[in-house]
This record gives C-alpha cells, structure tokens and sequence, in this order.
C-alpha cells in the first residue's frame, strides 16, 4: 500500500550496470487494463538504494508526531511541576485532597 497516488513500484531489479549508447530490448505483459479508471503505466527506471527510493512523506510523518508528543510531554511535566508549586507533597494531607 502506498501513501501517495503517483506511487512507484520496484517490480525488478538489474543486476549489473547499464551502459549508456547501447540498446536494450524490455517485454512488457500488460496483466491489469488500468486505462478503463484513468490510470496509466510507465517504464520507469532507477536507482534505489537497499531500503527504496527516495519517498519521505513517511519520514516527514513520524518526525512530526515525535514532536507533537514531545511537546505533550512538556505540557504535562510543566502543568505538574506548577500545581504543586509551593506544596509540601510529601505530607499525607496533601496526597489525600490531591484531585485531577
């Protein structure tokens, strides 16, 4: 499944290099009419690396969640250390009228 509508799928891989100048013949067996929905498929060739190509959305995603509960956290550290500000917690008056 992919996140983006423009996704590429690595179906094969070369291995070996390709040289430049020389002509290279590709068989392609279309299995799946996508025009009937308005799709279309291309030969796409590159280089990926061992984990993919270079698609970061996902990246991009993960990163801003970290922050958000990264900021979260803070919230509730700061809200904790100002409600019991100038109080003695270790006392048992306190646990006891202690309410959230």
């Amino acid at each position: 499944m992919e996140s983006l509508k423009d996704f590429v799928k690595l179906y094969g891989r070369v291995d070996g290099t390709m040289k430049s100048g020389k002509t290279y013949v590709v068989t392609v067996k279309d299995n799946y009419a996508s025009d009937r929905i308005g799709n279309k498929k291309y030969l796409y060739f590159s280089e990926v690396g061992t984990f993919g190509g270079k698609n970061y959305v996902l990246a991009y995603f993960f990163a801003g969640s970290s922050v958000l509960s990264f900021l979260v956290l803070i919230f509730f550290i700061f809200g904790y250390f100002m409600k019991v500000q100038g109080r003695r917690i270790e006392e048992e008056n306190y646990i006891k009228n202690l309410s959230y």
